[in-house]
C-alpha cells in the first residue's frame, strides 16, 4: 500500500469532511476577502497555494491529516501537564506524616472470593492507636498492642493476629510514614517501593494518583492523594496471583480525646449492663461533625 494510501484513509475515516463544493465556497469567501483589503493586488500576483492544495486531493486529505495530528499532540500535551500540576510522591508522604491524627477504614482479603475483613483503625501522632476487627477492640502504644477486648464476651484477650501485625508497624513513634503503611497492610509484599505519577489512573483534576510495583512479587500498590492539600484520601493493594487486595479510605480530623485511647477506662466500662455492642465498639469516639455515634449518644 502506498503512503498516501494510508493517509487518504485516516483522513476519511476521521470526524473532518471535505467535499469539492466546500472547497469552491471556502475558495469564493478567501478572495472575496482579498478583493476588499490594501492588499489584494499583491495578494494577487503571489502564487495560489490554498488553490493549489485544493486542488490535488492529496494534499487535501495530506492537510486534513496535519492538523488532526497536530490537534491530538496539543490534546495529550495539555492532559500530561494537567495531570501533573507539581505533586510528586514526597510531598505526599511529607504532608501524611505532619497530621497529627487519621481514621482508616480497611478491607482486606486474602483471596479474591473470600469475604473481605473490616479493620477501623484510629491513629494518633503520640504513637496512639486504637483497632475495632470482628468483635475486637484492640489498643496499641509506641508499636506494642496494650490489651485487646472482646465486646460480644465482655473480656480480656489475645489480639487478633492480624490487627496486632498493623498496630505493631504502624504505632512505632518516630517511624510513622506512608510507606510503614504500605509496608504494614501488604503484609510485606511491598516493602522499599517508590510510587510513581501515574497520568493514567487520575479520572479528575482534583486527584493525583500514583503507582508503585513490588521488588519481590507481582503486587503493586496504587495511592488517591487530593491535589490541594496533597493528603492521601484512599490506597489499594492488590496481588494478581491470588486476588489477595486491600482497600483503604482514610480520613483526617480533630484528634480523639486520650479517654479513647485509654484500655483501663475501657475496661471500667466493658462489664456495665447497658454497655450495648454498638456502644462498646465505638466508646468514648467523639464524631468531628457533631453527630450521634452509638444509641447513647441519641440519649443525650
Amino acid at each position: 500500500m502506498k503512503p498516501h494510501d494510508n493517509t487518504e484513509r485516516f483522513a476519511r475515516d476521521a470526524a473532518i469532511r471535505t467535499n469539492e463544493a466546500a472547497n469552491e465556497r471556502v475558495l469564493g469567501r478567501m478572495h472575496e476577502a482579498y478583493a476588499h483589503t490594501t492588499r489584494s493586488a499583491r495578494l494577487r500576483q503571489r502564487p495560489d497555494y490554498w488553490g493549489l492544495v485544493f486542488e490535488s486531493r492529496f494534499a487535501r486529505l495530506a492537510a486534513v491529516t496535519v492538523i488532526l495530528l497536530a490537534l491530538a499532540t496539543l490534546v495529550g500535551q495539555f492532559g500530561a501537564l494537567l495531570s501533573g500540576s507539581g505533586v510528586a510522591w514526597a510531598d505526599v508522604t511529607e504532608r501524611f506524616e505532619s497530621v497529627p491524627f487519621f481514621y482508616a477504614s480497611i478491607y482486606m482479603k486474602d483471596y479474591v472470593l473470600d469475604s473481605p475483613r473490616q479493620f477501623e483503625l484510629w491513629m494518633g501522632k503520640d504513637g496512639s492507636a486504637r483497632m475495632r476487627v470482628g468483635t475486637q477492640v484492640v489498643f496499641g502504644r509506641d508499636g506494642q498492642v496494650t490489651h485487646a477486648f472482646d465486646i460480644r464476651r465482655r473480656c480480656e484477650v489475645e489480639p487478633d493476629e492480624t490487627a496486632a501485625n498493623i498496630v505493631g508497624i504502624l504505632a512505632t513513634a518516630g517511624e510513622f510514614s506512608l510507606e510503614t503503611v504500605i509496608q504494614s497492610l501488604s503484609g510485606g509484599k511491598l516493602v522499599d517501593v517508590t510510587p510513581a505519577m501515574n497520568a493514567r489512573a487520575a479520572i479528575g483534576e482534583d486527584l493525583a494518583v500514583f503507582d508503585a510495583h513490588s521488588a519481590v512479587s507481582p503486587g503493586w500498590v496504587r495511592i488517591y492523594a487530593l491535589r490541594e492539600t496533597k493528603l492521601p484520601v484512599r490506597l489499594r493493594i492488590w496481588e494478581p496471583g491470588e486476588g489477595f487486595s486491600v482497600d483503604v479510605l482514610i480520613a483526617y480530623a480533630k484528634e480523639q480525646p486520650a479517654l479513647f485511647f485509654d484500655p483501663q477506662a475501657f475496661a471500667a466500662k466493658l462489664h456495665e449492663p447497658d454497655q450495648t455492642e454498638t456502644s462498646l465498639a465505638y466508646l468514648f469516639l467523639k464524631d468531628p461533625g457533631g453527630q450521634d455515634v452509638t444509641s447513647r449518644d441519641l440519649s443525650r
